[in-house]
């Protein structure tokens, strides 16, 4: 008996996404009544308007000159070689005659042109990838439901109030990925193919994606695996030549040296975490102590969360998993970088709402008790609606608060279930 059947027809998708509208709704209406924009400045990641669509243009004007981009004394350019090309064509498209700081690409307005086209483009893609993946995926998620879950992401924190309203690549990173998880486990070898091609891309616009590499080794699917390395690494030293070669690789892998050690004491990552811990209690003099012990404890749970992705049998707990390390093991992770655990939200539905997942893939595919998928949703929804309910508070720590319970939730149910198989063994 699958969830269809639970009295009042209460699923783990319907519950989700009436937590997120009404969340939405209770903004809408907060924001009328207040008429301020304190309102939106509570919403959005830094509290000011003056950084929104920052990272597309900072990230232009950095691309601009290539043989300029990288520069070990400014950690601000901090992506692959493979996204610098992307936006050197950007710029290219219509270049500003004299660009000599942020504030001539900004006040640009074919560069707003240019952006309004691509976020829109980027939208129908979400939209067609989500109906997609349902379609290789699950019968139970229709075209109707697929087109409201992607309303749902426009009105939610990680996706449309902080991956499209600061333009951050993690929304492309986004799409490439849950198109790869639509054509993975396709009957169609060409399909198959492409998944592997779109990861590398992904990992190439943003690094850390490459860790959907040990998917394919989850699965022993060795040869994949080993093609992926390959366009990985293609798309990886190619870019360099277009800017200064090994100079610039050389400066690179220095920003990304830096990048890893910087010490953030916010809530988005586990290092943070400790360090703000130890700073609460300490004072600024403690800052550096919890840092290195922060060092110390996020690789621990990085390997804690890598040994239960390859013992579980969900496959949308296996991917929840896998994200998890995109999300807050990463020390300059903003909250954006949330928006990725919607492909784990994905398989939760196609998993949850069909009672079985369609594929051909080496995951035992598996329905939980449906009351804990009930409030698997509503963590979901901790995770991506407006925390309107909690007007005045940080609004990155409340959505991380629900990202760290789900990740203990979750890690304590693949233990569990583990050792049960253990045992009947």
């Amino acid at each position: 008996m699958n969830n269809k059947s639970i009295p009042g027809k209460i699923t783990p998708y319907s519950l989700f996404a009436a937590i997120v509208a009404c969340c939405a709704a209770g903004f809408l209406i907060l924001a009328f009544v207040n008429q301020s924009r304190e309102t939106l400045d509570w919403l959005i990641m830094q509290h000011t308007h003056e950084y929104s669509f920052a990272d597309y243009f900072y990230h232009i004007f950095y691309g601009s000159d290539l043989t300029k981009t990288y520069n070990s004394y400014d950690v601000d350019p901090c992506f692959p070689p493979f996204a610098y090309l992307f936006y050197n064509y950007l710029y290219k498209i219509a270049p500003v005659a004299e660009m000599e700081s942020l504030r001539e690409v900004q006040f640009y307005p074919y560069y707003m042109f240019i952006f309004v086209i691509a976020m829109s483009l980027c939208i129908v893609l979400l939209s067609f990838g989500i109906r997609i993946f349902f379609e290789k995926r699950s019968e139970a998620v229709g075209s109707a439901k697929s087109l409201l879950l992607t309303v749902l992401m426009i009105f939610s924190v990680p996706v449309g109030m902080s991956a499209i309203e600061r333009a951050n690549s993690a929304l492309v990173v986004l799409i490439l990925l849950i198109y790869a998880m639509a054509f993975k486990d396709s009957e169609n070898r060409a399909l198959r193919e492409l998944s592997l091609i779109l990861i590398a891309i992904a990992a190439n616009l943003k690094l850390y994606p490459a860790i959907f590499g040990l998917l394919y080794i989850k699965e022993k699917r060795w040869k994949e695996a080993a093609r992926l390395v390959v366009y990985g690494v293609v798309l990886f030293v190619v870019p360099f030549f277009f800017m200064e070669g090994f100079k610039s690789m050389k400066e690179f892998l220095v920003i990304m040296y830096l990048m890893q050690g910087r010490s953030i004491e916010r809530l988005t990552t586990v290092r943070g975490v400790i360090t703000s811990a130890f700073m609460y209690f300490g004072g600024e003099g403690a800052k550096w102590t919890g840092h290195r012990i922060g060092m110390i404890a996020e690789n621990i749970y990085l390997l804690i969360t890598l040994f239960c992705f390859f013992i579980s049998k969900s496959r949308w707990k296996s991917m929840f998993l896998l994200i998890s390390p995109m999300v807050v093991y990463v020390s300059s992770a903003y909250r954006y970088t949330a928006a990725y655990f919607l492909v784990a939200l994905l398989f939760f539905f196609a998993e949850t709402e069909g009672g079985a997942l369609k594929g051909v893939g080496g995951f035992e595919a598996m329905s939980d008790k449906k009351m804990k998928n009930l409030i698997y949703a509503v963590l979901f929804a901790g995770i991506f609606a407006i925390p309107v309910w909690a007007y005045g508070l940080e609004v990155e720590n409340v959505i991380y608060c629900f990202i760290y319970i789900m990740l203990i939730v979750v890690i304590t149910d693949t233990l569990k279930n583990s050792l049960r198989n253990c045992c009947k063994i």
